[in-house]
């Protein structure tokens, strides 16, 4: 059996500022809940399963991660390394930070 190469790379953490001016070339994916994610998210996010990431976005898109807080995505992020995706942000702090930096949040289900 083969050994596995080691990932060496971590996800990128980015502020709120950061994150606001990449947004249209990243793909944002919030990690919360279907409930949660309906009462607000970054207007750009949208909600996807880790399934459907694995199924549906390539490896070499460049994805920023989003929660509540920070450490759910934090978690996902580090996941994704793991699964081979190279370009994996992370929004520090999470959509508290992003409404805290004064950046709007959508309502409803859809991006």
């Amino acid at each position: 059996m083969k050994a596995q190469k080691k990932q060496s790379t971590n996800p990128v953490l980015l502020t709120p500022t950061q994150l606001k001016a990449q947004e249209k070339q990243l793909l944002i994916i919030d990690m919360r809940g279907w409930l949660e994610y309906w009462m607000g998210h970054i207007p750009a996010a949208q909600r996807l399963s880790r399934n459907r990431i694995l199924k549906d976005i390539p490896k070499d898109q460049s994805i920023a991660i989003t929660c509540l807080s920070g450490h759910r995505s934090a978690v996902a992020a580090q996941w994704l390394v793991t699964q081979g995706y190279r370009q994996v942000y992370n929004l520090q702090g999470g959509l508290l930070a992003w409404q805290g930096a004064g950046y709007p949040v959508q309502r409803g289900n859809r991006p």
